[in-house]
């Protein structure tokens, strides 16, 4: 009885040694370093000891899908600034009715047509690089448009400094 049990603690002693020596031989840093030779990074993929995994065509893609997917979150802050910029300039009276309609529909128009592009479920480089071209161009509309010296005519109202909030307005003496 007591030679089983001391079999079974050797064995199950020898099985998780080989399990732990295992896992730390098959664990990969991203490349081999040999002796004096330099360092490489690991998305070398044309250095002497690069990891082979990193020239793999699936990770390419990936790494490639990664960047397009940046690329369109950028755009999409871009969109947002410049309809911030829009907005402020029809705030601030530098955007005239006139202006800020041909720029908001300027930015429905890129608007749309990203999502006619994003309509096959993806956004290819192509589309991508059509859109930045869009936006760099009404990006530099918006500033044409703010900086010309075209104005909004400001009404001003006469302050009546005599008058307090509780007063009622001229025409308003019956109703309270």
């Amino acid at each position: 009885m007591k030679i089983a049990t001391t079999l079974k603690t050797f064995t199950l002693l020898g099985l998780t040694s080989l399990s732990l020596a295992s896992s730390v031989s098959q664990a990969d840093n991203g490349f081999v370093y040999y002796e004096r030779a330099s360092m490489p990074t690991p998305w070398a993929g044309n250095a002497q000891h690069a990891n082979p995994w990193m020239a793999n065509p699936a990770y390419q893609q990936a790494r490639i899908a990664a960047e397009m997917k940046e690329r369109q979150m950028q755009l999409d802050q871009r969109q947002d600034k410049q309809m911030e910029r829009i907005l402020n300039g029809m705030e601030n009276g530098k955007l005239t009715l006139r202006e800020s309609v041909n720029l908001l529909r300027e930015h429905v128009d890129i608007a749309n047509l990203e999502r006619k592009f994003i309509s096959d479920g993806r956004l290819g480089l192509r589309e991508l690089a059509i859109l930045e071209k869009r936006l760099d161009e009404a990006s530099m509309l918006i500033m044409f448009e703010k900086k010309d010296r075209e104005k909004v005519a400001q009404i001003e109202r006469p302050v009546d400094r005599n008058r307090h909030d509780d007063m009622p307005r001229y025409g308003d003496q019956g109703r309270r």
